[in-house]
């Protein structure tokens, strides 16, 4: 759990927008609507959970049992958006639009380059196998195919290496991002890789070989030749995971921002803004309004950004509450102290 996951943290940034504006806002705790009145308008936002489901994560619109946080209120209910239901229509929009996206493949026979195996219809980082060198290194039990339909289309794709950015925007605007590098083991010249991991897991409460991640993580440290016997060097760093959101670290209580917004480069900033002004001209010929949508994409060492996915509905991040409220009710003067 994160800033953008706590549900106080949501709570907050509503109290705070409603409170410099004198606007009125109640709280149905049966439904978890959220009525909010200001300027002789009102508005019912709908609210969204994560979920914990076997062990992976799956969004819901209702408290039910295996909720684990909470994710925001929207005025809108679940969006159906055909580029974030397939990630190779995605990627065809991009192309047209002359946006940068990983190269992909029918088959990882055809690949000459490093790649991963993906669903075309997957999400929060699952039904993703590799990262691979060549083709037979693709086991059965890590490779996307033998899915249901609703599984979408296996493909093959490019792997770039890099920093995961994760975007969110509303309309053409971004509002806030994430920049992750992936998590990283250091050696000591005695641990083995799997000590190492072990003792990271231990951390966490969990054990390293009960997770639904293992597959990824011995294939990202087989990619850079690391065997989980093997004893790395004092000081030597290798990365045992690729994918957004796997920090592997503990989970956080706090109340700080973690937007990394301004922290970006203006030349990465530029490539945000342009992919921006794109899907934003998709969404308003489709909803009419400004909605809210995020994408995944890789930063590699030139600073070029890949884009790998659009999601439209994420969470949404407790500071973009005040960029939603202006969108409808319009700029609102603060209440005189």
């Amino acid at each position: 759990m994160t800033f953008i996951s706590i549900t106080l943290n949501h709570m907050r940034a509503v109290k705070a927008w409603a409170d410099s504006c004198d606007a009125s806002v109640n709280l149905d705790l049966r439904s978890f609507h959220l009525e909010v009145k200001a300027r002789n308008r009102y508005y019912i936002l709908k609210p969204r959970f994560l979920v914990d489901d076997k062990g992976k994560l799956a969004y819901s619109t209702r408290l039910v049992k295996d909720v684990t946080g909470f994710i925001g209120w929207l005025p809108y209910d679940v969006l159906q958006w055909k580029l974030s239901m397939d990630k190779l229509l995605f990627k065809a929009f991009l192309e047209k639009a002359g946006l940068r996206s990983p190269a992909t493949w029918k088959s990882e026979a055809e690949v000459n380059h490093p790649f991963l195996v993906k669903q075309s219809a997957g999400s929060f980082g699952y039904k993703i196998g590799g990262p691979y060198r060549n083709a037979g290194e693709v086991k059965p039990s890590q490779d996307a195919g033998g899915a249901s339909p609703a599984a979408g289309t296996d493909f093959a794709e490019q792997f770039v290496v890099g920093t995961n950015l994760k975007v969110w925007f509303w309309g053409e605007k971004a509002i806030y991002a994430h920049v992750h590098p992936y998590p990283t083991l250091v050696g000591d010249g005695v641990s083995t890789v799997q000590s190492l991991l072990d003792a990271r897991f231990r951390r966490l409460g969990r054990q390293a070989g009960e997770q639904a991640d293992t597959a990824n993580i011995i294939s990202s440290l087989a990619f850079q030749q690391v065997r989980l016997s093997d004893i790395l060097k004092a000081g030597q760093e290798v990365w045992f995971d690729f994918r957004y959101g796997r920090l592997y670290a503990p989970a956080s209580s706090s109340t700080d921002s973690d937007n990394d917004l301004d922290k970006i480069n203006p030349a990465v900033r530029a490539q945000v803004d342009a992919v921006g002004v794109k899907l934003a001209e998709e969404c308003l010929s489709r909803f009419k309004a400004p909605v809210l949508y995020s994408m995944d994409a890789v930063v590699d060492d030139a600073g070029d950004v890949w884009w790998l996915e659009v999601n439209s509905n994420p969470v949404l991040p407790p500071d973009a509450y005040p960029t939603v409220f202006r969108s409808l009710f319009g700029p609102l003067e603060a209440r005189a102290k």
